[in-house]
């Protein structure tokens, strides 16, 4: 019969054909065999000796036991008419025979097969057939053969018990056999659905694979119905059901569960009038509430019944099957969860970078080829709202952004936000025309006033818009999409513009910047400078910070702020931070080669954009083993970002606090940092910003905001280091609340590897 799913019939699942207990069905078929060739050999006695009516009586008899023997292990049951049955064709057979004790090896012969089928009752009440048979030979062959019974009857008496003992040895090999065979079908159920159950998340693939499990339960145990329900208080919700319960309604009466018997082990209970009409006759019940599945209100109920009982072993594997199903949601529910958040931004809810990549890709890869815009949206002045307002705040107001975002842009299109208060557009299908109107349509809905901690704020936002041409790829598509959203930045008179490379001859000089950078490492024009971090005493270095800097050919030495936000916005910054990262543990490796008494902490500063490539973990690995440098004296800097990052970005954040690196946040204080965050994430050191450093000797809220740092960080066991240590009463004010380290050009300005290795020898000792 065909397997209807879940999906699309949720009340009715209609299973295959019960398949036969091989074991049993062999021991059946022996010995139905055996009883066979024992009615031939018996039977052979009165074919020869008698003549007339007893030779046809003596034939019909062991025609219609054979035939009634044959039926049964057929039809795989032996009901009372057959017993009955059986009982007149020995009476037949007996009185007809010469000899009646060639009754005796039939009815042994059949109590034997018969056993095998039925319940204990049957076979004392077949037992008792056989014997009413025996006893009716004894007072019929006299009249037949007119001469006195030839038998004892004390010997003939004396074989009922045997008969009884018979019976019941049958009756339960059958069932030890029935048992065995019904554990490893039950077994095997469960091995398939946990098999079927790792390679789906689909909560309705899930659903129908326990229902066709519930099925193979169901044939294992004759007459076993189950139900699935809700209940909801006022009824309960019929969920789904098994073959045999045609008659069920869609609801049922709450009364119901306070009948059953809710246990997993027991036979089960009868007199459920509502449930025995569904079924069409009179069973005994069992329920237990299932385990709770998420985003489901009520509670569910498996309810099964069969005529004869529950087995035990058949409710534990409904139990069992139970439990898989419902982790086999939970593990759905969870992938679905971990799929959203790996796709989309935790803060606004958009897809991220990856997603919007992705699609792009997509977009551009289609055949036939169809037009595609990109939109590259910044708001204006944004940072303004997170000093007045706080960052809390801000992010509030970036969530309502992104929806008004998604709500101005056609519903194919794919809203993400790529960056601090950075979104983008994937405009599939769309020209330049297109684009310029869904462009004008969310510069309308983002620039209606909005308010923030109460207070009525206007923004305003930069649109670049770039369509994709021949030859041009992903990486070149958004980045003009950007350069058109600096000029529309920096022009002011329109908030929209559209990329033009004519138009756009003023952004040659950024966009030639942006190249050098690009090649910057591979040219050999990066520089690792250093600066040490020393104890609050000034007397020992115990670590040294990699600062980055880029000695252009015609520009000279650049720090940081003026290429890093490029680097990061390009993605050179993955080149970068390697090349930083190894430099700077070959300098440290160098100056412990020269005195191996010393081991300095590495800081390296690491963006949280680099945290969004699978291979920056393997990356400092293989660092630290070809340097064999120690991964705890490798500590890795991230600014704030990285507390609103991916939750992917997140999970390597701890893969590789998992190897024994250090990690160290940033500029701490004046950002989306705060040390209720910190309990989440596995930091060891606080690098309190500078901007409170230079304060605390002259502003009394900087000294209480760096002392509370201090204070706190320490109680959560979290080490601190303060920056931008410039006089001495910084340095003993530093050391009197309990900072940990230092940093500072009190101690040295940052200075190139040679430089600093002279430091080393002349200054603190490093040790």
């Amino acid at each position: 019969m065909g397997r209807v799913t879940a999906a699309r019939t949720p009340s009715r699942w209609w299973p295959a054909p019960a398949p036969r207990d091989e074991i049993l069905d062999v021991t059946r078929r022996l010995f139905v065999a055996l009883a066979l060739i024992s009615l031939v050999l018996s039977l052979l006695g009165p074919v020869v000796t008698v003549r007339g009516l007893p030779l046809l009586a003596a034939v019909a008899g062991g025609a219609t036991l054979g035939l009634s023997w044959a039926l049964g292990y057929r039809h795989g049951r032996a009901l009372v008419r057959m017993d009955l049955v059986d009982a007149l064709a020995l009476v037949a057979i007996g009185v007809a025979g010469p000899d009646p004790e060639v009754i005796l090896p039939l009815v042994f012969a059949a109590l034997w097969f018969r056993s095998l089928y039925g319940s204990s009752r049957r076979v004392v009440l077949r037992t008792a057939l056989y014997s009413a048979a025996m006893v009716s030979i004894i007072v019929l062959w006299p009249m037949t053969h007119h001469k006195a019974w030839p038998l004892s009857l004390a010997p003939l008496a004396a074989i009922v018990p045997t008969m009884i003992i018979t019976g019941i040895v049958g009756h339960r090999l059958a069932e030890a056999i029935r048992q065995r065979e019904r554990a490893t079908m039950l077994d095997a159920v469960h091995i398939w659905l946990g098999a079927e159950l790792l390679r789906t998340t689909d909560a309705t693939e899930i659903r129908t694979l326990g229902w066709e499990a519930i099925g193979r339960i169901c044939r294992c145990v004759p007459g076993l119905r189950v139900m699935k329900v809700r209940d909801l208080g006022a009824a309960l919700e019929v969920e789904g059901r098994s073959e045999g319960l045609d008659r069920l309604s869609d609801s049922l009466s709450p009364h119901v569960l306070g009948n059953l018997q809710d246990a997993v082990g027991g036979p089960g209970t009868r007199g459920h009038r509502e449930l025995d009409e569904a079924a069409g006759e009179r069973c005994a019940w069992v329920g237990f509430a299932t385990p709770t599945v998420p985003h489901r209100r009520g509670t569910a109920w498996l309810v099964f019944g069969a005529p004869d009982g529950v087995p035990a072993d058949a409710g534990r594997a409904l139990d069992g099957l139970a439990n898989q199903i419902v982790l086999g949601y939970r593990n759905s529910v969870v992938h679905h969860d971990l799929t959203r958040q790996a796709a989309h931004d935790g803060l606004t809810g958009l897809a991220n970078r990856a997603t919007f990549t992705a699609v792009l890709a997509a977009a551009l890869a289609a055949e036939p080829v169809e037009p595609v815009a990109v939109l590259f949206v910044d708001l204006d002045d944004f940072k303004d709202v997170n000093d007045v307002f706080g960052h809390r705040h801000g992010d509030e107001l970036l969530r309502e952004v992104a929806t008004r975002l998604d709500a101005a842009t056609r519903p194919d299109d794919l809203c993400a936000r790529i960056g601090g208060d950075e979104f983008a557009v994937v405009l599939p299908g769309a020209d330049v025309t297109t684009a310029r109107v869904v462009a004008d349509r969310v510069v309308s809905a983002i620039a209606r006033p909005a308010r923030v901690d109460g207070q009525v704020v206007q923004l305003r936002i930069s649109v670049g818009i770039a369509t994709a041409a021949a030859g041009v790829d992903i990486e070149e598509l958004v980045h003009r999409a950007d350069v058109a959203m600096y000029g529309a930045k920096a022009d002011r008179t329109s908030s929209v513009q559209v990329f033009d490379g004519a138009r756009d001859e003023g952004n040659v000089a950024r966009l030639e910047l942006e190249r050098e950078l690009a090649l910057a490492a591979h040219a050999g024009q990066l520089e690792v400078h250093y600066q040490p971090v020393v104890t609050p005493d000034g007397e020992r270095c115990t670590a040294v910070e990699a600062l980055v800097r880029w000695r252009h050919p015609e520009r000279g030495l650049q720090h940081p702020d003026t290429f890093i936000p490029v680097a990061e916005r390009t993605g050179a910054i993955g080149g970068i931070g390697t090349y930083v990262l190894w430099q700077a543990c070959a300098d440290a490796a160098r100056w412990r080669a020269l005195d191996p008494s010393r081991t300095l902490a590495v800081h390296v500063n690491v963006s949280a954009l680099q945290l969004d490539d699978d291979a920056f973990i393997d990356e400092v690995i293989r660092c630290l083993r070809v340097f064999s440098w120690p991964p705890e004296k490798l500590v890795l800097e991230f600014t704030e970002t990285v507390m609103i990052s991916s939750p992917a970005a997140i999970e390597r954040l701890f893969a590789i606090s998992g190897h024994g690196v250090t990690i160290a946040i940033d500029n701490f204080g004046t950002g989306y940092s705060s040390l209720t965050t910190l309990r989440a994430l596995p930091v060891q050191i606080v690098k309190i910003d500078k901007s409170f450093v230079l304060g605390a000797t002259v502003n009394r809220e900087d000294r209480a905001v760096t002392e509370a740092i201090i204070t706190m960080a320490h109680q959560m066991g979290v080490s601190t280091i303060a920056e931008g240590v410039e006089t001495h009463e910084h340095r003993r004010l530093l050391h009197e609340l309990g900072a940990d380290g230092l940093q500072g050009y009190l101690f040295l300005e940052p200075a190139s590897a040679g430089e600093f290795g002279s430091w080393l020898e002349s200054g603190p000792a490093g040790r």
